[in-house]
C-alpha cells in the first residue's frame, strides 16, 4: 500500500513539472489526462489490495460451514479457530485429528495457523494477537491452569522473537468432547 500512495505522488510530482516546465511535447490537457488516468489506476490498485483473499485446507467442513481458515484483506490476515487436525485431508475431504493431550493439541493448533499464515507469506513473527480457548476441567481433572507451564513453553517455541497481545478463556466445551484447545489469530504484514 506504501508503494501505490508512494507511485501515486511520483506521478503526480512528473505531471506538475511537465505543467510548470512546458516540456515534453504535451499540452496541459493532455498532461491533466495522463496525470488523472494514473491516479485512477493507483486508487484501483488500492482498492484491490483490500478485496478478501481466503484460504482453506480443504476439509469438508469448510464448505459444510461456508467458512475460510484464512482471509487476508489489505495488510491483515484473520485466522480461523484453528482444531487439533493435519493440514491434509482424505478423499471424504477428512484431515487427521490429533486428539491426544493439551501439549499435542496447542502444537496441532499452533501449527495450522502457522500454515495458514505461510499461505500468505506471513510468519508467526506478524502475528498480532493470538487466542486460546481451553477446556476448564478434562476426564483426567487437570483445569486450564494445570497447563499454564505446557502453553508458556510452547508460546514461547513458536513465538520466540517477541511479544503480542494474547488471551487464554476457559470455555464451557469445545466442539467435540475430545478437543482441550482451539486458537485463532490476527496477522499484520508490512510486505
Amino acid at each position: 500500500m506504501k508503494k501505490v500512495v508512494m507511485v501515486t505522488m511520483i506521478l503526480a510530482a512528473l505531471g506538475a513539472i511537465l505543467l510548470v516546465s512546458g516540456c515534453g511535447g504535451i499540452d496541459e490537457v493532455t498532461a491533466r489526462q495522463i496525470a488523472r488516468e494514473e491516479a485512477t489506476k493507483a486508487v484501483e490498485n488500492y482498492t484491490k489490495a483490500f478485496a478478501p483473499d481466503k484460504f482453506n485446507f480443504g476439509v469438508a467442513w469448510e464448505k459444510e460451514f461456508s467458512y475460510a481458515q484464512g482471509i487476508k484483506a489489505g495488510n491483515m490476515i484473520f485466522v480461523a479457530g484453528q482444531l487439533a487436525h493435519g493440514q491434509t485431508v482424505d478423499a471424504d475431504g477428512m484431515p487427521e485429528f490429533f486428539m491426544g493431550n493439551y501439549e499435542e493439541q496447542l502444537r496441532a493448533t499452533l501449527e495450522n495457523i502457522k500454515a495458514v499464515l505461510a499461505n500468505y507469506g506471513a510468519t508467526m513473527d506478524d502475528v498480532v494477537f493470538l487466542q486460546n480457548f481451553v477446556v476448564p476441567k478434562t476426564k483426567s481433572g487437570n483445569t486450564a491452569g494445570d497447563y499454564n507451564p505446557i502453553s508458556a513453553k510452547l508460546i514461547s517455541e513458536y513465538f520466540p522473537n517477541g511479544l503480542h497481545a494474547m488471551t487464554f478463556a476457559e470455555v464451557a466445551g469445545l466442539y467435540g468432547p475430545a478437543q482441550l484447545v482451539e486458537s485463532n489469530a490476527i496477522a499484520v504484514i508490512n510486505r
